[in-house]
């Protein structure tokens, strides 16, 4: 049975030789694509020599790709005061590629940034690209001039890159968040929908953040924009715990686990429901974190990844009958 891993499953390092480890455990352990992770925070641009290397590694281990993790730029992460920190609510100033920055360079160097991932994508033959884009929503709140600003910039940049994304044949998916709060991204979604079509755009559905933003329905990204599902990450979480941060956004953060399917509070016979309903194109992607302190303990919570993954496949293929 089919089905795609996330490919920064466990603890890794960027060299060349723990990617190929890692692409060799995940076809060790029977996965038959991967959704390409790697980079997909920060700035950093693959060379066409990176891309082929890439390509290269997935050929050798008989690895097909689910997509690529694109970076929306400089990381939001931060340890501030040995606090983890989630920076959303404003614009990253220290942002130098972002496709919706007001300075014209940097917006331009974040479509090379996004671009980069399509050629990427197109290389290694997956068809969609995940995006997030993480809104400042309380400068929105305190400038509606600068509101209106983002979102010139962000349809400014989606309008330059659409004929390159369909010559390549890549969708953008852009994923649900977690810290955001819901009714700004369903503005997002909205708007996004509203202008580009399914043939260019769609959503990438992150059922662990959803848990975490829509605490009254936990689908509920899922339950709006079913119609326009291009991409999956599928894991499960519980609530948010507020002991890890005193900051609420680095608790949400924290408290994004990437569990296995099952072990968490997800619905997942409605999710399965829902996806089954959508245009989405197996396989699946599982996007996990694997604890473990042993490689005996990693392999065998690679076992219940696909077993779990494999279940969730028979779910969905019994709501398409």
């Amino acid at each position: 049975m089919e089905l795609a891993l996330a490919s920064d499953f466990g603890i890794y390092e960027l060299s060349p030789e723990s990617m190929d480890c890692q692409l060799k455990k995940l076809a060790d352990a029977g996965f038959s694509h991967v959704h390409w992770c790697h980079d997909w925070d920060f700035e950093y641009l693959y060379s066409k020599w990176e891309i082929i290397q890439i390509k290269e590694l997935l050929e050798k281990y008989h690895l097909k790709a689910k997509g690529v993790h694109a970076s929306e730029g400089n990381t939001r992460f931060r340890i501030i005061d040995g606090q983890h920190r989630f920076l959303n609510r404003h614009r990253l100033r220290d942002s130098r590629k972002d496709i919706t920055s007001p300075y014209e360079y940097n917006r331009l160097s974040g479509i090379e940034l996004v671009l980069n991932r399509v050629d990427l994508a197109h290389a290694i033959g997956a068809e969609e690209i995940v995006l997030h884009m993480v809104l400042p929503y309380e400068d929105f709140e305190a400038d509606g001039a600068f509101k209106e600003l983002y979102w010139k910039q962000a349809f400014k940049s989606f309008d330059e890159m659409e004929s390159y994304c369909r010559a390549k044949r890549v969708r953008i998916a852009i994923e649900n968040i977690m810290c955001t709060p819901k009714e700004y991204q369903f503005e997002q979604f909205d708007r996004l929908f509203d202008r580009y079509s399914p043939e260019y755009m769609g959503i990438c559905f992150d059922s662990g953040h959803s848990i975490l933003a829509c605490t009254d329905c936990k689908h509920e990204f899922l339950e709006r924009y079913y119609s326009r599902l291009v991409a999956v990450h599928l894991h499960d979480n519980k609530s948010v715990d507020m002991s890890l941060s005193t900051d609420r956004d680095g608790a949400i953060q924290q408290s994004d686990r990437h569990m296995l399917p099952f072990t968490g509070v997800t619905d997942w016979e409605r999710v399965c429901e829902l996806i089954a309903a959508s245009p989405y194109k197996l396989p699946l992607i599982l996007e996990l974190i694997i604890p473990h302190k042993t490689l005996e303990e990693e392999t065998e919570g690679l076992r219940k990844a696909k077993e779990a993954g494999e279940k969730l496949t028979r779910m969905v293929l019994a709501h398409r009958r």
